[in-house]
């Protein structure tokens, strides 16, 4: 949720913005974190294991002061839990146990400080302990480095830290580690179930002033910089003259994430420079959003994948 908001506002946040610089730095590690997070995914789907186990993704989890905790991911089995914490950075990453700082040395020889990881996931074993005591399972951590150029060099041997390509050792030294089973398949099956209905739902942030973006559909061909403007079904641009049906659904979903997850007839023709009633209202017809309200006072709800909900809506005009 929070990559795709920052993919939205990459696209239209004016240059001159105080704050350009700040969230496209961010975009680009959410974006690197996400794309950390598949490649270990692709480790959990050639995992060979004869029992049942479950693997948790992006938990988001509120402890009892109202924290939260974001997991990365989570395996569970009969045996035991790993908690894993995933990063996707390059450079020489030294992991200091007394400042509780990773510090990264770039190839240029800059040097950034994060959060550590291993602290992170410590907190995460720490707070599962608690929750997880009727369950009585072995609780183990990992933080797992996806980028493949870079250096582990020191760190201490509080948790295990290694490569996307050791997972599978390190999986298989825990299923030697734990051959007593602690849970049954029922009993397993429900811990995770109770974790997820725990999950908190994802939030949007804080909406962005609208004077701070561009509006209007705007053309991908020059960078989304101009508005296309509508006719006859299409959107066309006036600067390279690229023509498109389909792109009004990536606009309106980052509409959706800028500004309001509902729309009127009014707000779609201010925001995409509609000039006709009738026009605006065929085009919110056409997709058959769900809406509240009446004549003037409808309000269309906004799915939350537009892109994937309005495609079949193409195909058939």
């Amino acid at each position: 949720m929070k990559l795709m908001w920052l993919e939205a506002l990459k696209r239209r946040l004016l240059e001159e913005d105080p704050d350009f610089s700040y969230y496209h730095e961010q975009f680009r590690r959410v974006d690197a974190g996400f794309a950390g997070e598949k490649k270990v995914d692709r480790e959990w789907l050639e995992l060979v294991y004869p029992y049942t186990f479950f693997v948790l993704h992006n938990l988001m989890l509120m402890n009892s002061a109202q924290h939260s905790h974001q997991l990365d991911t989570l395996f569970i089995c009969t045996n035991f839990m790993l908690v894993v914490e995933i990063k996707n950075i390059n450079g020489r990453l030294d992991f200091d146990d007394i400042t509780h700082q990773c510090i990264r040395t770039k190839p240029d020889g800059t040097v950034e400080g994060f959060p550590n990881a291993l602290t992170q996931t410590q907190r995460h074993m720490q707070f599962l302990k608690v929750i997880s005591q009727n369950y009585s399972l072995p609780i183990e951590g990992a933080v797992i480095i996806a980028n493949p150029s870079a250096i582990i060099a020191s760190h201490p041997n509080t948790i295990p830290i290694f490569h996307v390509s050791g997972l599978q050792k390190h999986l298989h030294s825990l299923f030697k580690k734990y051959t007593q089973a602690f849970l049954n398949d029922n009993q397993l099956t429900q811990f995770a179930q109770q974790l997820l209905s725990r999950q908190q739902p994802s939030k949007i942030p804080a909406p962005i002033d609208p004077s701070c973006f561009r509006q209007g559909v705007l053309c991908p061909k020059c960078q989304y910089k101009p508005q296309m403007h509508f006719a006859r079904g299409i959107w066309t641009c006036s600067r390279c003259h690229y023509t498109s049906k389909a792109i009004f659904a990536e606009a309106l979903q980052d509409y959706r994430y800028l500004v309001r997850p509902t729309i009127t007839n009014k707000q779609l023709r201010e925001f995409f420079n509609i000039p006709s009633s009738d026009v605006a209202n065929r085009l919110l017809r056409k997709f058959q959003f769900p809406f509240t309200g009446s004549n003037k006072n409808r309000v269309y709800h906004l799915p939350e994948n537009l892109i994937e909900y309005m495609k079949p809506f193409f195909r058939s005009s």
